[in-house]
């Protein structure tokens, strides 16, 4: 029988514990609790999966963003357009895992940023 309940995570791309929407209905035992799905359904959670796992992207990357001077940086440091991270604060498209990841780092450690500069300054070594 199909339930929905709250409370639920499942690992979903990049994020092991991303919340499962409660009101998702998944095929699951009246005796034992075990859910399973048919291929149906797993189109259909994973459509559901997805909205989610887009808004947490979008909510992950307000909260590392940096200031306009710090942006400036990092898009310089990185090769990306100038004001690029200032168009992500604005959007409604999550970024790109990868790009987050980064942003993460920078945010949790500063001194990152600078190592990176420290890397494009020095001649490359062949």
């Amino acid at each position: 029988m199909p339930i929905a309940r709250s409370g639920r995570t499942a690992p979903y791309k990049s994020i092991p514990n991303l919340p499962v929407p409660a009101d998702l209905e998944i095929q699951t035992c009246d005796r034992c609790g075990e859910e399973w799905m048919t291929p149906e359904d797993a189109v259909r959670i994973d459509a559901a999966m997805d909205r989610v796992y887009r808004q947490e992207l979008l909510h992950r990357l307000r909260a590392v963003l940096p200031d306009a001077k710090e942006a400036s940086r990092i898009e310089r440091d990185l090769g990306l357009s100038r004001g690029y991270l200032s168009r992500l604060r604005k959007t409604t498209r999550p970024p790109t895992e990868s790009l987050l990841a980064i942003l993460a780092l920078f945010h949790q450690h500063p001194s990152t940023l600078r190592q990176v500069e420290a890397f494009w300054q020095q001649p490359a070594q062949l």
